[in-house]
């Protein structure tokens, strides 16, 4: 199978959506669509020996969705034409409603002159929006009506009707009375102009991604042949070596061969302070260089770099939908059936009621143009991209919608001991033994690969002279240590048969030609945030466990050391797997948080998968997120940021329920039964409330623009 997403225009709502999904879904070969309102994409998955894409596209065309290319911005809605229409219709409104209010209206006397002057200013305004009468004609043919449907049989009714007066007074002489075109083109330009707000405001929404691209610079300065060159940065080849100096961003992604720098990795961390880069350090595209100069060889360019995983990983975030989209989606599509429905009912029922044609008229308009669904399909997948976009720039990537839904119901973390809580390499905490002996074990450890080799070696650096000479007949025992020899004494460095496993930490003893000399004991350092972090979960009441293949004593001792009271030591990979289950077998909604290969199947068992950037690729690959700056107080931010979304998502559900809650029996002419007088331009105000629905719920997904985590 091949799975692609597809950019396109025209999705005015969610049940625009569902008809993207009934069409293609017909088509043999595709296994799965997702249409998403919010983001204008389509996710396909499909047999390409069965369906090619040029057929998907096809289809997409045919039905009224055309795919745009990559990086274009997606707007329906030209403000020129709807600054016509607005003139237009409000000079319509004003010649329609001024003999109401008193204003001479030439031509008001003659039902003629009066209903042919309307009919002149309405039809450019039909024609301008023709869009809605042409989508929604195709839709209610296909057998999924959508909100196209009923603003164009809203404003469509109302106009043959109008047209019906007028012509009935060119043949009858009868008066213009029920007249309405003002009502059928106020109704298109008020819901052009809320779509176009709507639309721009959308756009707003994407801005996440767009400036993260954007802060790849355009040319990079490439030596070659000995000669320093500028080239534009699309014509960067791997292996290519870069000159960068202060004040430049990075072009591509690459290490560093010469030079050194402070280089601020904001945009891919979210931490603001810049970190120092020597030789064979990673440089990343799109970084800024900030006080020296250097050169790297690129590694990675275009798409193989790490901004553009980022924005690939916040595209596809916006482009799936989470499970409570889904629910608003199915609601949707049976939405605008059951609306045309109840307009139409309302409008019989009042006709038996004995009002009259314009009355009953206005109210099934009324219910048409107020019933738009498109707040409803706003809702989840607008607080999804802004949500998304907004952890992206805290270093926080969700590589789905379902993924920052689900953080935000999480009430239980499970965290890897090692390279998570703590740093994932050994320091010498201590060493008991005589001093004049670290020259001769820093010569011989110098020559070790071992972390625990690596970390002595330090130590010996930093509290003995240099040695005098190197170390000989180095010899390795995997699992036993070191021996060597120096200064004409025979060393060995490394683990007893009788260690125990409740020693906190790790012991290497050292012997000169046999003798016990002493030992070192090593741990691995805690991270500074990591007891912050466990305090910082627990206040927000999730529980804290620690599971880890270490000993028990070295993981009774992190665990004390950061307040975890729950921990399990000694665990395989299948271990970690069955912890996590008898969690969530408690009813726990449980986030699981390492970095390391044997993480990779907790990971992927838990509800949400978390690793950090220096993780091991499978690890990464099965994490649901990924915390791109190594901080681990980012997990608690991580729950926060998914609480702050699904708190946003209901509220807009909230808001768009409630709008259709209220307006629908208020349009449908209830306030009628208790006596209030007619309202003569509903469909006007049912246009507005539209708007306003949708608006509103924008609004408050943008909220999230401004999100804080607490701590």
């Amino acid at each position: 199978m091949t799975e692609k997403t597809f950019k396109v225009s025209g999705m005015s709502c969610a049940a625009c959506s569902a008809r993207i999904e009934k069409e293609l879904g017909r088509l043999n070969g595709i296994s799965s669509v997702e249409a998403v309102f919010a983001g204008n994409t389509v996710f396909v998955s499909f047999d390409p020996d069965k369906v090619s894409e040029e057929k998907i596209t096809s289809v997409l065309d045919r039905i009224g969705y055309p795919v745009v290319t990559n990086g274009t911005r997606i707007s329906d809605w030209d403000p020129r034409k709807i600054a016509a229409s607005g003139i237009l219709s409000a000079v319509l409104f004003v010649y329609a409603m001024g003999p109401m209010f008193g204003l001479d209206v030439p031509g008001s006397d003659d039902p003629r002159i009066y209903s042919t002057v309307q009919l002149v200013l309405c039809l450019p305004v039909l024609l301008m929006c023709g869009r809605f009468f042409v989508k929604g004609a195709r839709s209610l043919m296909s057998g999924t009506p959508t909100m196209d449907t009923l603003v164009s049989l809203g404003s469509g009714a109302a106009f043959a009707y109008s047209l019906y007066i007028t012509i009935r007074s060119y043949v009858t002489g009868a008066d213009a009375m029920g007249i309405c075109f003002d009502s059928a083109a106020m109704i298109l330009t008020l819901i052009s102009v809320g779509k176009y707000l709507e639309s721009r405001s959308r756009m707003k929404a994407d801005d996440a991604v767009r400036e993260l691209l954007a802060l790849v610079p355009d040319n990079a300065n490439v030596i070659r042949d000995g000669v320093e060159i500028t080239i534009p940065t699309s014509e960067l080849s791997e292996g290519d070596v870069v000159i960068v100096r202060p004040g430049e961003r990075i072009s591509a992604d690459g290490d560093i061969i010469e030079g050194r720098s402070s280089v601020d990795e904001s945009m891919l961390t979210g931490e603001h302070m810049p970190v120092l880069k020597t030789d064979s350090d990673k440089v990343y595209s799109g970084t800024m260089n900030v006080d020296g100069t250097f050169t790297f060889r690129v590694t990675g360019i275009g798409e193989n770099t790490m901004i553009s995983d980022i924005a690939a990983m916040m595209e596809e975030a916006k482009s799936t939908k989470a499970p409570i989209a889904r629910m608003a989606d199915r609601v949707a599509a049976r939405f605008v059936p059951a609306v045309i429905t109840v307009s139409t009912i309302s409008a019989i029922l009042w006709l038996i009621a004995g009002k009259d044609v314009p009355f009953a008229l206005n109210i099934a308009i009324s219910v048409l143009v107020v019933s738009c669904p498109c707040a409803l399909g706003l809702a989840t997948p607008l607080a999804i991209t802004v949500g998304s976009g907004r952890a992206a720039e805290l270093g926080i990537l969700f590589r789905d919608a379902g993924s920052l839904e689900r953080s935000g119901r999480t009430d239980s973390v499970i965290l890897d001991k090692t390279g998570t809580v703590t740093c994932g390499r050994p320091v010498v905490e201590s060493f008991d033994g005589p001093e004049r002996i670290l020259p001769a074990i820093g010569a011989g450890e110098s020559l070790s690969e071992h972390p625990v080799g690596r970390a002595i070696s330090e130590y010996c650096s930093s509290n003995a002279d240099a040695p005098e000479e190197d170390a000989k007949d180095f010899e390795y025992v995997v699992g036993r240590g070191v021996s060597f020899t120096y200064g004409g004494h025979r060393y060995n460095v490394g683990s007893m048969e009788d260690d125990k496993d409740d020693i906190r930490g790790t012991v290497t003893y050292v012997s000169e030609d046999g003798v016990p000399q002493g030992r070192f004991v090593l741990s691995d350092m805690i991270r500074e945030e990591s007891r912050d972090t466990v305090q910082w979960l627990s206040r927000m009441g999730v529980d804290v466990h620690m599971v880890t293949g270490d000993s028990e004593g070295s993981a009774s001792a992190v665990a004390d050391a950061c307040g975890i009271g729950s921990y399990m030591s000694k665990t395989m990979p299948a271990d970690k797997v069955t912890y996590i289950k008898k969690e969530q077998a408690r009813g726990r909604y449980v986030m699981m948080v390492g970095d390391g290969i044997n993480d990779s199947p907790a990971l992927a068992q838990a509800d949400i998968g978390v690793s950090m950037r220096s993780g091991s690729d499978i690890a990464l690959t099965a994490s649901d997120v990924v915390l791109m700056n190594d901080d681990l107080s980012n997990v608690p931010r991580t729950i926060e940021c998914g609480k702050a979304v699904l708190k946003n998502i209901k509220q807009n559900l909230f808001l768009a329920v409630c709008y259709n809650a209220i307006c629908i029996p208020f349009m449908a002419g209830l306030p009628y039964l208790f006596g209030m007088s007619e309202i003569g331009h509903m469909p006007m105000l049912a246009a507005a409330a539209m708007s306003m629905s949708s608006l509103s719920v924008v609004s408050n997904a943008l909220r999230l623009r401004r999100f804080r985590p607490s701590h």
